[in-house]
């Protein structure tokens, strides 16, 4: 994109309050605008690029259509022209939308005689073309992108949050015992050791942070929602995605 920031870049610990505004400033006029393109690209240049990238099965092909649908959709104000928060969260509301891009950009390229998108068959990727239920492999492999993404933003924020106040031994035991890549958890004695922190003083203090980065978590997914009632659903289906 030309004059574009880098989508998979950005500082993904600041967004404005919503998905919906975040759009809405991204595809505005004024000094703001280049902040929220580059804002909005790194929030959701994962999941955009997985939807797709499940349908076409084609890395070049799907790089393409990624950064056309960036171009086309987002900075042109379409995706906010077609914007209806209250029809329900940002999430069904961008993976429709990706779906009829990507609908569209087939039939015109079957008109003109040049189809380069061919959808793979063995994965199911025709599906996301139809007008009926989609496969279950691009469903799940936006989902889990998007999850991906929520994750990261929320994580950024705790930690940004307990670096503000002073608090980043408690931000790495939280990474310790629950972000840790062996299959095992760490005991709460072997997290605070290096420390010098006891069972108790190490549990207490994940914990303060881990009840923190559910706050922030549920709060993000009631912004997009618009309700806590919504964020609950959100979070559960979401929830399920990682089962």
């Amino acid at each position: 994109m030309d004059g574009s920031p880098d989508p998979r870049k950005g500082n993904v610990g600041l967004f404005p309050q919503t998905s919906w505004t975040l759009l809405a400033a991204a595809a505005g006029s004024d000094d703001g605008r280049a902040a929220a393109r580059e804002e909005f690209f790194a929030r959701y240049y994962r999941p955009v690029r997985a939807y797709i990238g499940a349908i076409v099965r084609d890395p070049e092909q799907t790089d393409e259509l990624t950064q056309s649908f960036f171009e086309r959709a987002v900075l042109s104000g379409r995706l906010l022209n077609a914007a209806d928060r209250s029809k329900g969260s940002f999430r069904p509301f961008l993976k429709q939308a990706l779906r009829n891009f990507v609908k569209d950009h087939f039939r015109r390229e079957r008109t003109a005689g040049s189809a380069t998108v061919r959808p793979d068959a063995g994965t199911h990727g025709w599906d996301g073309l139809t007008d009926g239920p989609q496969a279950a492999s691009v469903e799940t492999e936006y989902d889990r992108a998007w999850v991906r993404n929520l994750l990261e933003v929320a994580l950024s924020r705790v930690a940004a949050a307990c670096a503000a106040k002073g608090q980043d031994r408690h931000f790495q035991m939280f990474c310790g015992r629950y972000l840790h890549e062996s299959g095992e958890q760490p005991s709460w004695r072997d997290l605070g050791q290096p420390f010098d922190l006891d069972e108790k003083a190490a549990r207490n203090r994940t914990e303060t942070v881990a009840r923190h980065f559910r706050f922030v978590l549920r709060q993000m997914l009631a912004e997009e929602t618009g309700s806590g009632a919504g964020a609950d659903v959100e979070l559960a289906e979401l929830l399920g995605v990682l089962s």
